[in-house]
């Protein structure tokens, strides 16, 4: 029941309602389990923002592979249509923003256009970013690209915006390469200072890499607690963009779609938020920035406005942020497999293994892994995600509980100063292990 058909959703949604219903006055009865955080070596995960309250929206920046700064704190304008875009703009840039997001689908770029001129702040400190929505989606032909983003500059009163990017990349490769080098003629001509890609997957990202010119700078996709960085997770795209120096950002960081609990409603999040003196809403967009993800809030409440953008003036921990990580894991794990590919903080993996039978060694495997590893060289280009915190057993019990792995290696204890950072899922391997002292590994499946 991993992919659901639309016709059965409804059923299958009202069932799980009604069991948990009937479960309810049973897990109301019992006790609450406790768990604790195991401890784990730092080595430098998590990203480091500004928590002096001091530093300007503007001057808490990413830089891109262009050489620009872009503000990592942005003000996005998704379904504020036509004119219930300029009074929030206005509010958002008399607060210190300095990134605004749009697109041409949002129906608004001409309302913000008039926002930033009344504003009275220079054009040149705004980070404008817009998307090509029509023509990459297929509602107008591919002629229309040029005239269109030519429309969209007079709309937003500028000769240039800081980002064009593709709103969701076309599924036809032919198209997806046709757009990216009319987009890449803008790029060269200076009206588009970056050039970005949303709504995409690792996939799509390396198709453009392989072809592009001018490669892209930035990508911004969904990010929520829930699933950080896809709608439908396969291989970590954050992970990749961020090997590939390509800077990322999150939208709807605190919506609930596709999931029933409401992440601002989440219990976790809001032991959190009362323990650090925050709203969940800033606690989220801080975690989000802490995985090195910009943000870009959206609200027509001036408070709420002013309110997301205090982010700057408090951190979480690093037990706070893997408990934030951890509830993605609660919410995607089925009983056969943990998702996504990160640290288990909630032991998931362990009490599935320990209620199912044993998995015996691969013939493939190695009888005794210790001192054994992989040339980089030979693994670089199939790694499932980021190194896991995990001893040899998990880490080789993971690589098992995941399909997509082939084979597994990890140093003991972990090392960032020997070059390991945790342990590392393959997706595929041609290549033998060899001795390497310190370390474990093992092929746990035939490539493909």
């Amino acid at each position: 029941m991993q992919m659901p058909i639309v016709a059965q959703l409804a059923d299958i949604a009202i069932a799980a309602r009604q069991l948990l219903t009937d479960l309810r006055p049973h897990l109301q009865a019992r006790p609450p389990v406790v768990l604790m955080v195991p401890t784990r070596p730092h080595f430098g995960r998590y990203w480091t923002w500004p928590a002096d309250g001091r530093t300007s929206l503007r001057d808490a920046a990413f830089t891109l592979r262009t050489g620009a700064k872009m503000p990592a704190i942005g003000f996005g304008t998704w379904r504020l249509w036509a004119k219930d875009a300029y009074q929030p703009v206005r509010w958002a840039l008399e607060v210190g923003y300095r990134h605004i997001d749009t697109a041409e689908g949002y129906a608004n770029e001409a309302e913000i256009g008039r926002a930033i001129l009344d504003s009275g702040v220079p054009r040149g400190e705004i980070f404008l970013a817009t998307k090509a929505s029509s023509v990459p989606k297929g509602l107008a032909d591919i002629s229309y690209a040029s005239d269109i983003f030519t429309f969209q500059l007079a709309q937003l009163g500028t000769d240039y915006v800081d980002l064009y990017m593709m709103h969701t990349p076309p599924s036809d490769p032919q198209l997806l390469q046709q757009v990216w080098r009319i987009m890449e003629s803008f790029y060269e001509q200076g009206r588009a200072r970056a050039l970005g890609v949303s709504n995409c997957d690792v996939r799509d990202l390396q198709q453009i890499l392989e072809f592009a010119t001018v490669p892209p700078a930035y990508v911004q996709n969904l990010f929520k607690i829930y699933k950080p960085g896809e709608q439908i997770p396969v291989e970590d795209v954050v992970a990749f963009a961020h090997r590939n120096h390509l800077v990322v950002v999150g939208y709807s960081v605190q919506t609930e779609w596709p999931h029933i609990m409401v992440p601002l409603q989440d219990p976790h999040l809001l032991t959190i938020a009362s323990h650090v003196g925050r709203t969940p809403s800033q606690v989220l967009h801080r975690w989000t920035l802490q995985r090195g993800v910009g943000v870009i809030p959206k609200s027509a409440k001036r408070e709420r406005i002013l309110e997301n953008s205090r982010l700057l003036d408090f951190e979480l921990t690093d037990e706070m942020m893997r408990l934030l990580d951890g509830l993605a894991t609660l919410s995607e794990s089925g009983a056969s497999e943990i998702k996504p590919l990160q640290e288990d903080v909630f032991g998931l993996a362990r009490v599935s293994a320990e209620s199912a039978p044993q998995v015996k060694p691969n013939s493939l495997g190695l009888e005794d892994p210790r001192d054994k590893g992989f040339p980089y060289a030979a693994i670089r280009d199939h790694l499932l995600g980021d190194p896991l915190a995990l001893d040899p057993d998990m880490c080789r019990q993971t690589c098992l509980n995941e399909p997509r792995c082939a084979a597994w290696e990890v140093c003991a204890p972990i090392s960032p100063e020997a070059g390991c950072g945790g342990c590392y899922l393959i997706g595929h391997i041609s290549t033998p292990p060899m001795r390497i002292p310190g370390w474990h590994a093992a092929v746990e499946r035939s490539p493909a």
